[in-house]
């Protein structure tokens, strides 16, 4: 005797249908964003002249999209990395980088702690999100000297930990990104006193 309530094989109920594509848009989400943030932060180390100025405008409008629209925001956007154009030499050494960081991260990045990795629109974590890209990506645009590589290496992982859904990485992100932060107030007061000192010195005022 068939029971009323089976289903064919492979064919799931409109409710279970509904859960299964919102699983799966959130996961695409997830992985477009993460993807495009590793797209824009990793050609920022290249000695490329302005590729700081025009990297960090970009990962500025990813920040509002995140705070705008979630992590769904980036879905169907254009990869605004191919706005940057490289010569050929630069074009294979960011392939190989990229390279090198999709292997290493397919061994150390797993999915945990995946609460810290979900953005809805709207909410606290995209506002926390947002505002740590439209942080790096003011750093990385700022003339800092050697400015781009702590910001850009934050967002790297930040991306691979939106990629993965891995909220260990989201942690040590945030913990490159305050010594990102802390280095230009370091390197401005090592400026400050260098320039001080011989001012204070010619001055008799230190003693």
């Amino acid at each position: 005797m068939k029971s009323d309530d089976a289903q064919p094989l492979g064919e799931a109920a409109p409710h279970e249908r509904d859960i299964l594509a919102d699983a799966s848009t959130k996961t695409e989400a997830q992985h477009s964003i993460g993807s495009l943030l590793i797209l824009l932060s990793v050609p920022c180390v290249l000695p490329v002249p302005g590729i700081g100025n025009v990297m960090g405008l970009a990962l500025m409008g990813v920040a509002l999209l995140i705070w705008r629209s979630g992590s769904a925001g980036v879905i169907g956007k254009p990869n605004l990395a191919r706005s940057v154009a490289l010569d050929a030499p630069r074009q294979a050494q960011l392939l190989r980088w990229l390279e090198r960081l999709e292997h290493w991260s397919g061994r150390w990045c797993r999915p945990r702690l995946q609460a810290l990795t979900l953005l809805p629109a709207r909410s606290w974590p995209a506002a926390g999100g947002a505002a740590l890209v439209a942080t790096m990506g003011i750093e990385i645009f700022l003339p800092i000297p050697l400015g781009n590589v702590l910001p850009a290496a934050a967002l790297t992982l930040l991306g691979l930990a939106w990629k993965h859904s891995d909220g260990l990485a989201v942690l040590w992100s945030l913990a490159l990104a305050a010594v990102a932060l802390a280095y230009p107030l370091l390197l401005g007061l090592g400026a400050w006193q260098w320039l001080m000192t011989p001012l204070v010195q010619g001055l008799g005022w230190g003693g």
